[in-house]
């Protein structure tokens, strides 16, 4: 299964502008979107609490500019929470003191927190000492206080990914047929609000990917209901940090000798997760009748689908 920490990366390196227009509408006209935004994964890895570098989170950084006509520039801290964690607000103020310090730039942070623990979710980090204060308050948006309903009315396309999240925390409360429903639902409504192609694809993913169906019919059915509203025969693409995941998943473990196995792998992690077997065929670079052959020898199906 993909991890939800890489679709949280994925989605909102896609939709950064998208991102900037959600979070900060009151300053949206003093950005400078007709600069690309760059991002930082690379930097914010060296930046990291010693503590956490075990640990997977979704967080990013990117730059952004300003429209003041000057080289000033500021940088976006996004966590996505999604557990319990007391030294989380700790956390944040480090990696505001440490951006700070490696740039000595403007930086704004977002916490979107994706779980339903309500004590753990801060707005902030507080410091008193003999005299001493300190306040760290961030931007944070809390899902559970949210409807689907209120995301979806946003019509930004990163509130339809917020969306998304918002319906997995239901889950405890449907089967995998009510999740087809709305999976479909939520296709059927994003493809009718006249995004770009490539948008479509990226939130697909995440809508495929993020809540997975346990039955493996249902996925197919998925995918067949996704082609007819689409009119489309091919699948919709997957993007680079799922591929990227597939990847190293199948770098990590061993399979039998024949075709190289970083593909083999790549090919049954694909299919667990439901990815279409035309476009696992693309990936790696075979044919289709060889990646049914891997998929019928690993799980004694014949996988004609």
């Amino acid at each position: 299964m993909i991890r939800r920490d890489t679709l949280w990366k994925g989605i909102i390196e896609d939709l950064a502008e998208d991102f900037l227009h959600f979070f900060f509408p009151a300053y949206i006209d003093e950005i400078d979107l007709d600069r690309k935004l760059e991002f930082l994964d690379k930097d914010l890895e060296q930046i990291m609490p010693e503590s956490d570098t075990k640990r997977r989170h979704a967080d990013k950084l990117f730059k952004a500019w300003l429209k003041n006509g000057q080289e000033q520039w500021f940088l976006v801290h996004v966590e996505v929470q999604g557990y319990p964690d007391g030294q989380f607000a700790y956390r944040m103020f480090q990696y505001y003191y440490r951006i700070l310090d490696r740039y000595d730039k403007p930086v704004t942070a977002v916490v979107i927190y994706t779980d339903t623990k309500r004590s753990y979710h801060a707005k902030a980090y507080h410091y008193d000492f003999m005299g001493t204060e300190l306040n760290y308050r961030f931007q944070s948006l809390v899902l559970i206080d949210h409807t689907a309903e209120e995301l979806r009315a946003s019509g930004n396309p990163f509130g339809f990914a917020l969306e998304v999240a918002r319906n997995a925390l239901d889950l405890s409360t449907k089967d995998d047929e009510q999740l087809l429903i709305s999976k479909v639902d939520m296709m059927r409504h994003l493809l009718s609000c006249g995004l770009s192609k490539a948008k479509v694809r990226r939130l697909y993913n995440f809508i495929n990917m993020y809540v997975s169906f346990q039955n493996l019919e249902n996925k197919l059915k998925f995918e067949k209901e996704v082609r007819k509203i689409t009119k489309s025969r091919e699948p919709m693409g997957l993007e680079e940090a799922i591929l990227k995941e597939v990847r190293e998943q199948s770098l990590e473990q061993g399979i039998e000798k024949g075709i190289d196995q970083e593909k083999q792998l790549t090919v049954i992690r694909g299919y667990e997760n439901g990815v279409a077997l035309e476009l696992i065929a693309k990936v790696v670079d075979l044919s289709l009748d060889e990646v049914k052959r891997i998929i019928a020898s690993h799980t004694g199906e014949d996988a004609t689908n």
